[in-house]
């Protein structure tokens, strides 16, 4: 149960920790010239691949991958090795998306730096301050401050574990991966991954350079930065158009890859514009086979042009493994409109009559009260049966087709008749399934009435009500979520809405600004908890409840079906796990995190020189959204 208030008409301020979960320590900002624990730049390769008509072209990187299966196949010892080296080497003269540079970029070298805390934050620690009613170590608890030596952040820096603190990233995505991976050793502990990429190459689609500055055009003066470092960014980042844009998201889905759990789950955002570009880069990278769907989503009432409005943004799902993913089903409500409604034609009236549904009672929903709606489903299955049996039913005699059968046994008909459960259409007998036998519909891959509105705060912001249903399909309480595209941070506030630890890392300082602001206001339902020693990780409480009209409100709800009714057996629960209980005199605040950036340290450039090198440097680079960055070079590359 959730800790109880003691003032009654003043809700208390609480928040989640995640005491079961632990991390490596990272040094405070502060402690660079201290900090020796250095390591190489990561070597990323990409696999070989020959082009679809298999040129054996001299010096080609696949012609010796190639060889060497064609000799498996050839020296095979048994029919199974022989098929499976075929298989590969079919694998390889699959046709596949190729662009600009592809074939010359096997391998691309990450710069492995540490990250360092700059700041804690707090909103909990924040509220008790302006009440003066913590001090001290009090107050630092609320911060989530360890209070470690300066030795020990130095000395025990990426060795030791403490306690879990959610994390907000400043860096280049590519290098704040490579971190987690490198000095971290996260690899296989990320749970989901929600990326909201550039949707093309315009500027307005990649950043929002003014925090006050929410529209931004492109080709527009005014709605650049001033910073001549930024408008240089762009130019660079995006030289060759698609085929600059398609080598950046590679990389990045390379890494994103890397960090996966086997049960994980990739989401990426994305328009028309790339969307099949992007499938077919997924597909390489992540597998075809791992593809869980194609998810569409509504964006705006669609907006008025020559053609028709487009209305819909996609997301592009895929599964680290996929026959591992962790899936949980979500409902929805049954709503007027809706297509399931369409079959639900027919009215069980107080009297134990029926008709069908007015065109009126269609549109509007309205039925006379004590009146259930219901639809006709057949009583038959397909399959002949080897005994012939015959129901009675109000004094006649049917059977089945002969290429059928019951669905269920003569004492299962005879129970649901016995609950007026069956109705004679025409010649044959129906099953009478009741709207209420289940009150919800499981969701699909067409998504409604997801706006984000009027009321956003940055120019690329997604509505909080996708990512949830991603989280929510996908993760469970206590799990790890990473956004490389962290934006506004809508998928860092709904991580922390629904008790799911977070990373989210942007390489611009304006969306972090915004993001830091935003969860530091929060707000949130304080969901009750099974294990409060455990927190979200021991899962939240769902209980079975209804209103006075008998309506299911609660987060488990009946699955009544003909199977568990002739079987007189209870129905099945379904568990919604976007409905878990709440205690409403709490209010629940974010809980503790830390803003952190990726920094060299005075030993990258004071490290030994290698043989012909005259040493390393750190030199300031602008990164692809116009940031000055320190990047680690060998002195013969940095000065010419």
């Amino acid at each position: 149960m959730a800790p109880k208030s003691k003032n009654s008409t003043t809700k208390a301020a609480n928040s989640y920790r995640h005491p079961t979960a632990s991390a490596l320590m990272r040094p405070e900002v502060g402690t660079q010239a201290q900090f020796r624990k250095r390591m190489e730049p990561a070597k990323y390769r990409y696999d070989s691949s020959l082009d679809p008509s298999l040129s054996w072209d001299e010096g080609q990187a696949g012609r010796e991958e190639g060889e060497r299966l064609i000799r498996e196949i050839m020296e095979a010892d048994t029919l199974e090795g022989a098929k499976a080296a075929a298989a590969k080497l079919k694998a390889m003269s699959a046709p596949f998306l190729n662009w600009s540079g592809k074939a010359e970029r096997t391998e691309f070298d990450v710069p492995t730096l540490p990250l360092f805390i700059h700041e804690r934050l707090s909103t909990q620690a924040i509220i008790a301050t302006l009440g003066g009613h913590k001090k001290g170590m009090e107050q630092l608890e609320l911060f989530a401050d360890p209070r470690h030596s300066i030795t020990d952040q130095v000395l025990k820096a990426y060795e030791h574990r403490d306690k879990w603190v959610n994390r907000m990233i400043l860096g280049d995505s590519l290098v704040v991966m490579n971190s987690l991976l490198h000095y971290e050793g996260m690899g296989g502990q990320v749970q989901m991954i929600y990326m909201d990429p550039p949707y093309g190459v315009k500027f307005g689609s990649n950043f929002q350079p003014f925090v006050r500055k929410r529209d931004v055009k492109h080709n527009d003066d005014d709605h650049m930065t001033y910073e001549p470092e930024m408008v240089q960014a762009y130019r660079d980042t995006w030289e060759l158009g698609l085929h600059s844009y398609l080598t950046y998201m590679r990389d990045r889905l390379r890494l994103c890859k890397e960090l996966l759990s086997p049960s994980g789950s990739i989401f990426v955002q994305i328009s028309d514009e790339n969307l099949h570009h992007f499938k077919e880069l997924m597909d390489e990278i992540i597998g075809k086979d791992n593809f869980a769907g194609l998810i569409s989503f509504q964006k705006t009432g669609g907006i008025e042009g020559k053609l028709l409005p487009p209305a819909v943004d996609y997301l592009l799902w895929y599964g680290r493994n996929k026959d591992q993913m962790k899936y949980r089903q979500l409902f929805i409500n049954r709503s007027i409109g809706d297509t399931s409604l369409d079959r639900y034609d027919m009215l069980l009236l107080k009297n134990k009559s029926s008709r069908r549904l007015s065109k009126e009672e269609i549109s509007t929903g309205i039925i006379p009260e004590g009146a259930r709606r219901y639809q006709l489903a057949p009583l038959y299955s397909e399959g002949a049966s080897l005994k012939l049996s015959e129901f009675t039913y109000e004094g006649k005699k049917y059977k089945p087709r002969a290429d059928t059968h019951w669905k269920t046994t003569l004492e299962g008909l005879q129970r649901l008749a016995d609950l007026n459960r069956i109705e004679v259409m025409g010649s044959v007998l129906r099953y009478r399934r009741f709207i209420d036998d289940f009150p919800v519909i499981p969701i699909n891959d067409r998504w409604e009435s997801t706006q984000t509105g009027t009321q956003r705060i940055y120019a690329v912001q997604t509505s909080p009500t996708v990512i949830q249903r991603c989280l929510l399909m996908t993760t469970d309480p206590g799990d790890l979520v990473l956004d490389p595209t962290c934006g506004s941070g809508t998928t860092a506030y709904v991580a922390e809405q629904w008790g799911r630890r977070w990373i989210t890392t942007d390489v611009s300082r304006v969306p972090l600004a915004l993001a830091r602001q935003r969860l530091l206001t929060a707000t949130f339902d304080y969901y009750d908890l099974k294990d409060e020693k455990a927190g979200p990780s021991g899962g939240f409480v769902y209980k079975r409840k209804q209103n006075k009209k008998g309506e299911e409100i609660g987060g488990i709800v009946p699955h009544i079906t003909l199977k568990s009714i002739a079987n007189n057996e209870p129905p099945a629960e379904e568990e919604l796990v976007d409905r878990p209980e709440k205690t409403n005199s709490i209010t629940r605040v974010t809980g503790p995190f830390v803003f952190e950036a990726t920094i060299p340290t005075p030993m990258d450039w004071e490290a030994p020189a290698e043989k012909g090198d005259s040493g390393r440097i750190a030199v300031k680079v602008i990164d692809d959204r116009g940031n000055e960055l320190l990047v680690v070079k060998d002195l013969k590359e940095a000065v010419p």
